[in-house]
């Protein structure tokens, strides 16, 4: 029997955008194997600036949700060893202002 290994990684929404501080949206990373199952694997959670987006885990879980903290471009990662995928984030607070 041949041992899985991670050979791929995929995460959805693969791009983020929100309007206000305070939303929240669901991620999911899918790992696939060498014959492209899917595959239990431990996934690790990151966020390049957590004055833009908190994440609700950076432990081996497959879903987390995002929280939008403040304005500006963030990128979430995920990875599980040796692949890893991100996904752009983006956080503009709209005004409600009209021309």
């Amino acid at each position: 029997m041949m041992i899985p290994v991670a050979m791929s990684i995929s995460i959805s929404p693969a791009e983020l955008s929100f309007t206000a501080i305070g939303q929240t949206a669901s991620v999911v990373a899918t790992v696939k194997d060498q014959n492209g199952a899917p595959m239990a694997a431990m996934i690790e959670w990151m966020t390049t600036d957590d004055s833009v987006v908190s994440i609700s885990s950076e432990g081996p879980v497959s879903s987390i949700t995002v929280t939008s903290v403040g304005t500006g471009t963030a990128t979430i990662v995920a990875s599980s060893y040796p692949v890893a995928v991100s996904a752009a984030v983006t956080v503009v607070q709209d005004s409600g202002a009209t021309p």
